[in-house]
């Protein structure tokens, strides 16, 4: 094992725990004594990105793919990369590759559906989270992704409520997945079950007009004539360009 296998094993440790800054110190203390190692520069791609130096996470992980196969959080990092920058073309091919059957592991799944969603990829990024779903039930978000992309590639309405139930069952707290399925059972023609959901949100953190006034006509449909005063008034602050949502996280 030469110098530069030493380091870049100390480089990939530090990776691992976290440590993004130590990580990028071995990484370049190895590149001096061996400018092309393809784990250095792959590790030293994936610290770079994670401290917002995106010009030297790019040149690194170009390098690295050049001399041998990226590893999966390498290339994974590498279609962030592309996809941020302005190269979409590029992201989903190195994403796609990602997301045929045994390339990625599954704790890499939910940044690859969302790298492939950020550029387009609708029917992949569904697959990615179907995949998810069926090894973690549990796991909300990928629910909520099969939903979203469904109704991005005009999928069954049936499947979609399925999966946004599924999320806000597991979290019902959350309110994105709340609005998400008050305005998909709107659509559906369900206002009754609509306004169930939203009758205690604040309407200050609805900020798509459409969904409010899908949502303000199952109030009216359900004669919820508060609550369709609300959502309309709500309709007209958006439409006036007064947005006063909360901008924190609600997952």
């Amino acid at each position: 094992m030469t110098a530069a296998d030493c380091l870049c094993r100390t480089a990939r440790e530090r990776l691992d725990e976290g440590n993004f800054a130590g990580a990028a110190e071995a990484a370049r203390a190895g590149l001096l004594r061996d400018n092309f190692h393809a784990g250095l520069l792959q590790v030293y791609g994936v610290a770079a990105y994670h401290l917002n130096d995106s010009v030297g996470a790019l040149a690194a992980l170009e390098l690295a793919s050049l001399s041998a196969p990226l590893d999966a959080l390498a290339r994974l990092t590498l279609a962030d990369l592309y996809a941020r920058n302005g190269f979409p073309k590029a992201a989903r091919c190195a994403a796609r590759f990602l997301a045929e059957p045994g390339r990625c592991p599954l704790s890499l799944m939910p940044d690859l559906a969302r790298v492939l969603g950020s550029v387009g990829a609708y029917r992949t990024a569904l697959k990615v989270c179907e995949r998810i779903v069926a090894a973690r039930p549990w796991y909300h978000p990928a629910h909520y992704g099969i939903a979203y992309y469904l109704a991005k590639l005009e999928g069954p309405p049936a499947r979609v409520l399925f999966h946004l139930r599924a999320a806000h069952e597991l979290v019902p707290h959350a309110l994105t997945y709340r609005v998400a399925l008050a305005d998909a059972l709107a659509a559906a023609g369900e206002p009754e079950g609509a306004c169930e959901l939203i009758r205690e949100v604040p309407v200050a953190a609805l900020g798509c007009p459409r969904s409010v006034a899908r949502l303000q006509g199952a109030a009216e449909d359900a004669g919820e004539v508060l609550l369709a005063m609300r959502l309309r008034d709500r309709a007209r602050e958006l439409a006036g360009g007064l947005d006063n949502r909360p901008h924190d996280d609600p997952t």
